[in-house]
């Protein structure tokens, strides 16, 4: 139904009252209810309310009689007064408010009871007619009758026109006027209204009038000469301000103020009484037209009332305000002078005028002007607020008797609020006496005024309380907040009807003084405080003002003092623990939503009013997940957040996470969802009921995620990073405890958009000692202080954590609701993180305890970093899900979300996509694209151990999860195929390392070229950066490049490829006899050692460079073939039985792989210096002397640290065990010739090697390694 055919609809059965508040209540009580059945009209209530108003106006402007139609309101006009009506200011469109005037404009509102009386009086008309017409056609009439009834009806038209003839006949005129003249004269006397007479002679008369009204009341003292002139004063302003003279009404208004004394030191005589009394009396009968000039009369008041409450003996503001120390200050320096000073003459002067105030005006006649406020019209009472909130601003600035006597234009609220805050000027302290006023008009208007009158009066009232909240003076500050709080309670008395905003509105100062960054500490302290109490008292009624509350506790999060950031989360915590439910259904069951009580329901089957009650659940609940999380802390800051703070916080979202499993905060019902433009659009590539169901779980995974990934250094009791492991820690639990409400795609967009980023922006931000830290021996690592993973935690119904809700409820302080399954496990784990713990929950008394050999002790050596304390929970995650759902569905989690976790894993195993091979898969690199950030970055040993440890961990699940083989046959081989291709990928990958180190050395290495016959003025003496050398010969390798082999001096034989600059003019051979230097070989070798090294010896700075990027990457690679190799040969019974020979064989041949290149790396002598060099240059002494040292130790296995034989014959040795095993294995199952004979060649390798290190080089060789 259109909008104004509603209206026309409702106003037909009834007619308005005459009051305005009843009307008021009428048309909110329309328009909540239009809005409701309307839906997709306006998005707002308040618009319909606000246009309601403005129709029935248009009404009655268009179709009064008593309105001249030159003065109607037109369709412009219209559409003019309604601009800014929508939501957030914006407009309606103009084509809808022109078909609302033309409807109105051709047919006006009603009373269906009038209606029928004109069709009644209608009917009898005719019908008194028709028997007329019958009756003298039935009798018949004369002639003579017709011709007598004829006459006397031309007798009575010219009767009338005699009378009105002689009506309008000026007076003083005896001739007759012309039939023009009688129709001029006609038209002038229709209506002549006062004011256009008594305008133009006032605006000729009223200089002269006040000039001679001034001059006798300033000179005469007779009483009833004063009264007669002041009574002038009173009928003057009268006139202007009914003939709307702004500029004689306030020239009369200032000099009235003048003759009262008010703001001067002047000794008050009966004339200024007067006026003071003639001035009240103007204000109290003439306001609806003063106008501007309200400014002079409230500053009078304002004076009036400080020499009242001088009176009386009251405590000044000044004093008060101010402080009676510097007030007792002035006093002292008065008593210093003997004669009596201008100040203590003015002090009492002031001191007769208050008496004389008091004795003579009546303190009611003062509260009268502002309690007849409530008669004023809406513009007038604009004006009324606006110039009291100057008097006020003025007031608080000292500056009150600066501006005494100036117009109220000129005193705009944008210049007197700015003065608010700086300093007191003329000796005056602050006064609030004009603000005590402001409060009370709005207490008498509340009620009083329509909702919408009083809205556009508050958003006035609103800026100035904002304004001196933000006061320097805490005094007058702590006043304007308790202003507000008073007002508040009066105002959230009333509950908000349905989707109108009116407690946004009121409540907003709260807002704007929190958010000022000039506001005091106690001040935004005690605003939290208001916000509690009207919670506990008042959350019945709370409707808007929700997205208020939860804004102010926002910003209490990062308030500076950390006192409000704790009561700020205090009053969360109390809302959660006592006003849950009234929170998640605001709206209560009413006659106009009967069928609403919060089931489940599908879309189609709401009705209007379901949906928007759903859809402002859905906004609220939002905001406070917000308000929770910003108390998490994710940012380092100066001032951090106390991490118990974060804790608590991180436990709401999981209480937040319980409800919405619960249903008790239901999913929105919106059309946006899937569109990346709309303000609920949540992931791509769902639905738009999973969008929909996403809104709500939205915000809490992306809060955790981002404390996931916190840059915040959150220790506590020696151990660290307890906000990152407590989101972790949370995400983990709402996952296990809720991850069944998901579908695939959900799960798909919360690994990719949620788990995998933060883990990945985490770790590539993790710059700590840990990242820099490479274990000595693949086999023993020097990481073991790095956290684990936690295990699977206890069902919701275990005995533990009954026993601990139990125990954690009986604390006097607990809260009485019961807690959630995500919730009562994210408390149990953080119960043991308080008893530095790790979160593990066989650490609490009544769970089965894990099988652990790894102790937790009290203090992390790396307490900061994110690696060694989160890394392996959080990637530990991926297992989770994999154990819990992930196998659970079948053949979509294998195609769906098996690649996105593999991914990861790989990801922090090989490290980022530019890394691989040629041949590596596409839709790998897109997943590891998606997560991965920084291109520069690479895994660390630490990460690619918890990578390789947590990769392993999947076929354990697995075997654990399915008894049923073929069931698991499908993901068996995905698993096998995986291995294999981290393996043969890690292959490629150490080997493309080796060659550039390779090749960087060589490229460093500054040697002398020879030619394939040396001749004899060629030296064979090189400078190399190892020391001085000779070459020995030069060879071909197979790929044809040529290798030149160096003995150096001290025993090491260096090989290198030919130089390409060889044979050019700057070639670096030197001859024996050099005609620039004369120098030879045999004479001074040395100078031809500085001249080789002049050109070509590298600085020690690009060297160190060179093997710090290359050593330890080579070392991790190791250390990943070793981790990887050592579990497929402890699980080579579940490989062989659990998958095909296909899959077997392929991770053989990758096996395979690994232990060739590991026997290849380990032969060459070039990776064996260079790893020699990196030892050297990391202990900071010469090879020599380490190696002589370790030598006098007789410490074989230190000899060996940190040399390449160390990982790559580990790498060997693993590669070669968990080939034997897997082979054994398949020759004991197939008993397969072909798998026999690699079986024994394996073994005889093994024990020849053993045997030939056992007699050549038995103190070279860790014994761990064989």
């Amino acid at each position: 139904m259109a909008f104004d055919e509603a209206i026309r609809s409702f106003l037909s059965g009834f007619r308005l009252p005459g009051e305005a508040q009843k009307i008021d209540r009428i048309m909110e009580k329309f328009a909540e209810l239009y809005t409701r059945q309307n839906a997709d009209v306006f998005a707002s209530a308040d618009t319909a309310f606000i246009l309601a108003f403005s129709v029935i106006m248009l009404n009655t402007d268009l179709h009064n009689p008593s309105i001249k139609p030159e003065k109607r309101m037109t369709v412009e006009s219209f559409i003019r007064n309604n601009r800014g009506i929508s939501v957030d200011g914006g407009d309606l469109p103009d084509a809808f408010l022109e078909g609302i005037f033309r409807r109105i404009e051709s047919k006006p509102f009603t009373l269906k009871e009038d209606d029928d009386a004109r069709e009644k009086e209608k009917k009898v008309s005719m019908r008194d007619t028709f028997f007329a017409l019958q009756e003298r056609n039935f009798f018949g009439t004369s002639a003579e009758e017709r011709k007598r009834e004829k006459f006397k009806k031309e007798q009575e038209e010219i009767m009338s026109a005699s009378e009105q003839l002689f009506k309008s006949r000026p007076k003083g005129r005896g001739k007759m006027q012309s039939g023009d003249d009688k129709s001029q004269h006609s038209q002038l006397t229709e209506f002549v209204s006062p004011v256009d007479v008594v305008k133009p002679m006032f605006d000729v008369t009223w200089g002269p009038l006040i000039g001679t009204l001034s001059h006798i009341l300033e000179t005469s003292d007779d009483n009833g000469v004063i009264k007669l002139c002041l009574n002038g004063f009173v009928y003057s302003v009268r006139i202007a301000a009914h003939s709307n003279m702004s500029l004689a009404r306030e020239t009369f208004v200032n000099a009235l103020t003048k003759f009262t004394t008010l703001g001067s030191i002047k000794e008050m005589k009966f004339k200024n009484i007067e006026s003071i009394q003639t001035l009240l009396s103007i204000a109290i009968m003439d306001g609806e037209y003063l106008g501007e000039s309200w400014g002079a009369v409230l500053q009078c008041i304002s004076h009036l009332g400080r020499l009242q409450n001088m009176g009386i003996g009251g405590v000044d503001d000044e004093r008060f305000f101010i402080g009676a120390e510097e007030n007792g200050s002035r006093d002292e320096n008065k008593s210093m002078f003997r004669l009596q000073s201008s100040r203590d003459v003015e002090r009492e002067t002031e001191t007769q005028n208050a008496q004389a105030v008091l004795a003579a005006v009546n303190e009611i006649l003062i509260d009268k002007v502002f309690s007849s406020t409530v008669n004023l019209s809406a513009p007038s009472m604009a004006q009324f607020v606006e110039q009291l909130i100057n008097v006020s601003a003025a007031e608080i600035s000292g500056d009150l008797k600066k501006g005494m006597g100036v117009q109220g234009r000129s005193a705009t609220p944008n210049s007197a609020l700015p003065l608010s805050n700086h300093s007191s000027r003329n000796g005056q302290g602050p006064r609030i006496f004009s603000l005590q006023k402001l409060v009370e008009v709005a207490d008498y208007n509340m009620d009083a005024r329509p909702r919408i009158a009083w809205t556009q009066m508050w958003e006035l009232m609103a800026r100035h309380f904002a304004a001196i909240g933000c006061h320097k003076n805490a005094m007058v500050s702590m006043y304007a907040i308790d202003a507000l709080r008073q007002l508040s309670f009066k105002f959230l008395q009333k509950p908000e009807l349905y989707d109108f905003n009116f407690q946004r509105v009121f409540l907003r100062p709260f807002l704007l003084i929190m958010e000022n960054p000039i506001s005091r500490q106690d001040i935004r302290e005690l605003i939290l405080r208001c916000v509690d109490n009207m919670i506990r008292t008042l959350s019945c009624n709370l409707r808007s003002g929700w997205k208020i509350f939860f804004q102010i506790i926002t910003l209490s999060a990062v308030d500076p003092c950390e006192k409000n950031s704790t009561l700020g989360l205090a009053i969360l915590q109390r809302l959660l623990d006592e006003h849950l439910e009234q929170l998640c259904h605001r709206y209560a069951i009413d006659e106009y939503s009967s069928d609403y009580s919060g089931e489940q329901l599908v879309p189609e089957a709401m009705t209007v009013v379901q949906r928007r009650v759903r859809n402002a659940n859905v906004e609220d609940f939002v905001d406070l997940c917000h308000a929770s999380l910003s108390f998490v802390e994710t940012e380092a800051v100066k001032n951090p957040l106390p991490v118990g703070l974060s804790m608590r916080a991180l436990c709401h979202t999981a209480c937040y996470a319980d409800l919405i499993a619960d249903q008790k905060v239901l999913p929105p019902v919106i059309s946006q969802a899937v569109d990346p433009e709309g303000s609920c659009y949540t992931y791509e590539g769902l639905t738009s009921g999973e969008s929909e169901e996403m809104v709500l779980w939205k915000p809490i995974f992306d809060g955790l995620a981002a404390g996931i990934a916190s840059k915040s250094i959150c220790n506590s009791g020696g151990l660290g990073c307890l906000v990152q492991r407590g989101s972790a820690i949370t995400l983990r639990a709402i996952l296990l405890r809720h991850g069944g409400r998901f579908s695939m795609s959900q799960w798909n967009v919360i690994l990719k958009h949620v788990i995998l980023p933060s883990i990945q922006s985490a770790a590539e931000s993790d710059q700590s000692p840990v990242s820099y830290i490479t274990s000595e021996s693949p086999s023993v690592s020097s990481l073991d202080f790095v956290a684990d993973s936690l295990p699977l935690p206890p069902p919701p119904n275990a005995e533990g954590l009954i026993k601990f809700a139990a125990k954690a409820q009986s604390d006097d302080c607990a809260p009485k609701r019961p807690l959630g399954p995500a919730e009562l496990l994210v408390e149990a784990s953080f119960a043991d993180l308080r008893h530095g713990g790790d979160g593990d929950l066989t650490r609490i008394p009544g769970f089965p305890r894990r099988s652990s050999s790894k102790t937790h002790p009290s203090e992390q050596p790396f307490p900061e970093s994110w690696v060694a304390t989160t890394a392996s929970l959080a990637l530990g995650i991926l297992a989770d899900i994999f154990s819990e759902f992930a196998f659970t569905l079948g053949d979509e989690g294998r195609t769906a979300l098996w690649p996105s976790i593999f991914g990861q894993y790989k990801l922090w195993i090989l490290g980022p996509p530019d890394l691989l091979d040629d041949d590596k898969d596409s839709d790998d690199i897109s997943i590891l694209e998606d997560i991965h950030t920084d291109p520069l970055w690479r895994p660390c040993e630490a990460l690619a151990r918890i990578g390789c440890k947590e990769l392993s961990r999947i076929p354990a699940i697995l075997s654990k999860k399915v008894e049923n083989l073929n069931e698991a046959m499908p993901w068996w081989e995905i698993i096998c195929d995986d291995f294999s291709s981290v393996l043969l990928q890690n292959v490629a990958l150490n080997r493309a390392i080796l060659a550039e180190l390779i090749d960087s050395k060589l490229a460093m290495i500054g040697r002398h070229r020879l030619s394939e016959t040396p001749s004899k003025n060629l030296t064979s003496k090189v400078i190399t950066p190892y020391g001085l050398g000779e070459v020995l010969k030069r060879r071909r390798d197979i790929f044809e490049n040529q290798i030149w082999e160096v003995s150096l001096d001290w025993g090491a034989t260096l090989y290198g490829p030919e130089p390409e600059d060889f044979g050019k003019e700057d070639d670096t051979s030197y001859e024996a006899d050099t005609d620039e230097d004369n120098l030879s070989v045999e004479d001074d070798e040395d100078s031809v050692a500085q001249l080789v090294a002049k050109k070509h010896q590298p600085s020690s700075a690009s060297l160190t460079n060179m093997l710090e990027r290359y050593v330890p990457a080579l070392k991790i690679r190791c250390v990943v073939a070793h981790v990887l190799q050592q579990y497929i040969a402890s699980s080579a019974f579940l490989f062989v039985e659990c998958t095909n020979d296909v899959d077997v064989r392929k991770l053989l041949s990758a096996l395979d792989a690994s232990r060739i290149m590991a026997l290849e790396a380990n032969q060459n002598v070039d990776i064996a210096h260079a790893f020699k060099e990196f030892v050297r240059r990391e202990w900071g002494d010469s090879v020599e002397e380490v190696e002589a040292a370790l030598a006098a130790a007789n410490s074989s296995r230190d000899l060996n640290q940190g040399k390449n034989e160390v990982f790559f014959l580990a790498q060997e040795a693993g590669a070669n065990r968990a080939m034997i095993q897997l082979l054994s294995r398949l020759h004991l199952g197939k008993h397969d010739q072909a798998f026999e004979s690699i079986l024994f060649e394996r073994i005889t390798d093994i024990l020849t090697k053993y045997l030939r290190s056992e007699e050549n080089d038995k103190h070279l060789v860790d014994p761990n390694v064989w």
